[in-house]
């Protein structure tokens, strides 16, 4: 009985040394050959309605969207591609009466706001911010989040918002780069994991044996 509940805790240890190792490789793969990017744009109103949470297989989709800005707001403090800029943000109407936030690019002193003018926006869904990088006062926002506007207006909001590519009639912004989030860790990091838990794998099957090996020594000792 013995010799099995040795045989049952080593092959226990090993499986499981063995699943973290294999869960290193697929890691470490991952890396090494990072996921295509869906490139399809998909109706805002066919991915998300307004209201609902944004879910994780949802941020980075490609969307668009048609209507009008009613409003346009600067988020200060914002860092993107390692550098701290300030955004301009449109408060959108779209063409079914809902409203959503959208980053169209990098802030700039000449923007003239036609509320007025139909376009079309593509961009990133994005979840909303939830830090506060700057006061709110005046046009100026803390942060990208459609709670700062539940007063401002009647109409359902959109709790993401987008990242704009591109706008027709083109805006002339120059838009933010996104980036989506990758595997944490370098490729030789978890290759070197891959190694570590499949030698402590190989040493739980050597010291079963070696146990084993001293455990017959010792019993043909006592026999002598």
């Amino acid at each position: 009985m013995r010799k099995i509940w040795q045989w049952l805790a080593t092959a226990l240890l090993v499986a499981i040394f063995l699943s973290l190792a294999n869960w290193q490789w697929n890691r470490a793969e991952d890396i090494k050959n990072p996921p295509k990017v869906d490139q399809t744009v998909f109706p805002l109103d066919s991915v998300i309605s307004p209201t609902s949470a944004i879910t994780p297989d949802q941020i980075g989709r490609k969307v668009s969207i048609s209507g009008r800005y009613v409003s346009s707001w600067i988020a200060p403090n914002q860092k993107s591609d390692g550098k701290i800029n300030s955004w301009d943000v449109g408060l959108l109407q779209t063409k079914d009466n809902a409203m959503i936030l959208v980053v169209r690019g990098l802030h700039k002193n000449d923007v003239i706001l036609d509320q007025t003018k139909e376009l079309s926006v593509t961009g990133f869904l994005i979840p909303p911010q939830s830090v506060d990088v700057a006061q709110n006062n005046n046009n100026q926002i803390s942060r990208v989040d459609s709670s700062l506007f539940v007063t401002k207006t009647q109409l359902p909001l959109y709790a993401p918002f987008i990242q704009a590519i591109s706008e027709l009639p083109s805006s002339g912004y120059q838009t933010i780069p996104f980036k989506f989030k990758t595997i944490p860790g370098f490729y030789w990091q978890h290759i070197s994991y891959v190694i570590i838990w499949s030698l402590f794998a190989i040493t739980a099957i050597y010291l079963m044996f070696y146990q084993r090996k001293q455990e017959k020594s010792s019993e043909k000792k006592v026999e002598k």
